[in-house]
């Protein structure tokens, strides 16, 4: 399943100590976590981003974001994830829910 993620990191900690930790958990296969492929994660300069993800299960997911959080306890000032799909599959489910529920 894929997921989108929101996240704003914590202005009060150093960007390049957080740079540090994510290496860190890279080389020790932490993130991503196992079952987790990452399609994409972008930053931005006032510390927020986006990643998208690929997850084989919520535990898979839950590992994923939470090495973050122990590896830095209140890394995360706002943190959002939501199961996403394709826009193209998506419409379609759309219109047919959509004449059911007005049927």
């Amino acid at each position: 399943m894929r997921f989108i993620s929101y996240f704003e990191l914590n202005p009060e900690f150093d960007p390049s100590a957080l740079a540090e930790i994510g290496v860190d958990l890279m080389k020790r296969k932490l993130y991503p976590a196992e079952g987790v492929e990452t399609l994409a994660w972008y930053m931005a300069p006032g510390l927020w981003g986006i990643s998208v993800s690929e997850a084989e299960s919520v535990e898979a997911l839950m590992n994923n974001v939470n090495a973050w959080r122990i590896a830095k306890p209140g890394i995360f000032k706002f943190f959002k994830i939501e199961p996403a799909m394709d826009t193209k599959e998506l419409i379609p489910i759309a219109v047919q829910l959509a004449k059911k529920v007005k049927g």
